[in-house]
């Protein structure tokens, strides 16, 4: 392939496995996150919510809201129900009195760490044996391609 000019069929092919690829990682993911839901005794938007939390820590109930495509109240009811099974908490927002700011507990951190861990060992298998580089490459791509997603999910239309 290292032959054939850019554009070709072949760099459409590998670009269409990545694509797949990344579908069945979404696909996977959300298998997870169902089965850590019923582990923990929430539902699924909630171990949505604790993972943009995780990934943003201290983001204000509105940003979530947001993310989540849900109302106000719908958070508020979440991260009461997520507070009182010990999984997120609220703090003072510094910079505005009337707003609070999100976090995970340790128990919501160590909760969201198991996912994490199925992650960590999925890659490891795939990545045994590979050159330091090729996963460093690896590492930079899938990096982007998260931050490009989010970017493109928070954007206004």
């Amino acid at each position: 392939m290292a032959d054939q000019p850019e554009g070709s069929t072949g760099d459409k092919d590998a670009l269409l496995r990545i694509t797949q690829g990344l579908r069945r990682v979404d696909v996977g993911t959300y298998a997870l996150r169902i089965r850590l839901a019923e582990k923990l005794g929430i539902g699924t938007i909630d171990i949505n919510a604790m993972a943009f939390v995780g990934e943003v820590d201290g983001m204000t109930p509105k940003a979530l809201g947001n993310l989540l495509n849900i109302t106000t109240g719908s958070v508020t009811a979440m991260v009461d129900r997520l507070e009182s099974k010990g999984f997120m908490i609220r703090k003072p927002n510094p910079t505005d009195r009337r707003s609070v700011l999100l976090h995970l507990s340790p128990a919501g951190t160590h909760a969201m760490q198991w996912a994490t861990e199925h992650f960590a060992e999925a890659a490891a298998a795939v990545l045994a044996g590979s050159h330091e580089e090729s996963i460093s490459d690896v590492a930079s791509f899938l990096e982007g391609i998260g931050q490009r997603l989010l970017a493109a999910a928070t954007a206004p239309e």
